[in-house]
């Protein structure tokens, strides 16, 4: 078996994350989802104004915070007209949520000291393609699958 590719080195996970962009509870969907477009981002942390971690919210999230409930157990909407638009504003009132009614409460998150085994093994039990690093409970980055497994074989 070739060594090639190997890095044969730790991996600090300070190396590898990306600054995390976190939003407060109160902040309006609309305003998370800003954030998320400008950063390029699925998701992002939500957290106290002094970093500690609250939750997480996703462009999912936010999509189907919007859609009417009834709509959302429906296998087809073949009843909607191809020209929608009286339905539009069910997603457009949903923008005015503060995000502390869309978000989660369960984060995959480790602290800063954690392993990359312990980020890859909480990405791959958690099911999620972002981790949260935090620092004593705050905020302080995110890594993601992509991010990790690059580090982990040796092209990051």
């Amino acid at each position: 078996m070739s060594d090639e590719g190997k890095t044969g080195k730790d991996i600090e996970i300070r190396d590898i994350m990306r600054p995390a962009d976190s939003v407060t509870p109160e902040t309006l969907a609309r305003d998370a989802l800003a954030v998320m477009l400008d950063h390029n981002v699925p998701g992002v942390a939500v957290a106290e104004e002094d970093g500690t971690l609250l939750g997480f919210v996703t462009d999912g999230q936010l999509l189907e915070a919007a859609m009417p409930k009834y709509i959302k157990m429906m296998d087809r909407l073949n009843f909607v007209p191809e020209s929608a638009d009286n339905w539009v504003h069910y997603l457009t009132d949903a923008a005015d949520k503060p995000v502390r009614e869309i978000m989660t409460e369960k984060v995959s998150s480790v602290e800063i000291s954690a392993s990359e085994l312990a980020v890859a093994h909480c990405m791959v039990h958690d099911g999620v393609s972002s981790v949260v690093i935090t620092e004593d409970g705050k905020v302080i980055g995110i890594v993601n699958r992509v991010d990790l497994y690059a580090a982990i074989v040796g092209l990051g």
